[in-house]
């Protein structure tokens, strides 16, 4: 068997046996904002971290995702299974159409590409009220329909345990996927272009091509992630998926270590736990955001998760 079959033994289990902890309390509501954040910030890392993209329109795609699956949910009668594909198919296409003449710009162009649209999307979701309902949200989105599953029977959504496990589920599997992608041709091919492109080029790769495609994988990603989190919290606002939540998930994936796999997940923990430390002081926190931003960029690029696992290693002896 590999190794590190371990870790998804061990994710598997605490993932399936917390909810007898956490029960229909606030500890349950926090891990289904943590797995939803981890498939964001995970999808996130395969531009940042794989590629050496850096996009600060992450919390844009998350919107139309879920904009776009509550809408069809609400309006359209679509079953929440139809309306999560088609939301992400339709972000995965905006991405297609702004990352084609996006990736014809470099450097910071780009980067500055990636602010504008996501400026521009927050201020669609915030005022077009006939389809968004503006700053007032979008209210009333449903819940997942009950499924009966064998041995199990009927499996409810409408609680927290039911749409922890639904939310875990997803998780699981796309964390698996990126896991499988990263170590396909495909992950090779982006982690090639990330080191040097012109080489990469001489070797026949098409960076542009590559470029775009894990652009519209990332961005899907997150419609996805958009669509899983509005039908948890039955509401939807521009807050939600504003410009500071698109450096949320950046810092997100600066914190665990871009370009790790376990890092954008570790960096979702640390992040939410500063979250519920300071909640009553907003300032402060969004202070303490800008400080660990820079002390992570000057002085622990790789992340938080190296150094802690160099660390345990070095504390806790290990077998020779």
């Amino acid at each position: 068997m590999k190794t590190g079959w371990w870790k998804w033994v061990l994710f598997l289990v605490l993932g399936i046996i917390f909810p007898f902890i956490g029960k229909e309390g606030y500890l349950t509501h926090l891990a289904i904002a943590m797995l939803i954040f981890s498939i964001l910030s995970s999808s996130l890392n395969l531009l940042m971290g794989y590629t050496g993209l850096v996009s600060i329109a992450h919390g844009a795609f998350f919107g139309i995702g879920a904009y776009t699956s509550g809408i069809l949910m609400m309006r359209a009668g679509f079953p929440f299974l139809a309306a999560l594909v088609v939301a992400t198919a339709f972000t995965g296409l905006i991405a297609l159409a702004i990352g084609i003449p996006s990736f014809r710009t470099k450097g910071i162009y780009y980067v500055i590409v990636t602010i504008a649209f996501q400026l521009i999307v927050s201020e669609i979701f915030d005022g077009w009220y006939a389809m968004t309902g503006g700053g007032l949200g979008l209210r009333g989105i449903p819940k997942p329909g009950q499924i009966s599953l064998p041995l199990l029977g009927a499996l409810s959504f409408k609680s927290k345990v039911g749409y922890y496990y639904l939310a875990f589920v997803f998780t699981l599997l796309i964390h698996w996927g990126i896991a499988r992608l990263i170590k396909s041709p495909v992950g090779i091919s982006l982690m090639a272009i990330r080191d040097n492109e012109t080489k990469a080029l001489m070797m026949g790769l098409n960076p542009l091509f590559y470029k775009i495609f894990v652009f519209v994988l990332a961005s899907g990603l997150a419609g996805l992630a958009g669509g899983l989190y509005v039908h948890y919290l039955e509401f939807a606002h521009p807050d939600l998926f504003s410009f500071f939540v698109s450096v949320d998930i950046f810092l997100m994936v600066m914190l665990g270590g871009a370009g790790t796999f376990f890092g954008p997940p570790f960096g979702v923990f640390v992040l939410e736990m500063i979250r519920e430390f300071l909640h009553e002081f907003v300032a402060l926190r969004l202070f303490i955001y800008g400080v660990l931003l820079v002390v992570i960029i000057i002085f622990l690029p790789e992340g938080l998760l190296k150094p802690l696992t160099i660390l345990v290693k070095r504390i806790v002896p290990t077998r020779e």
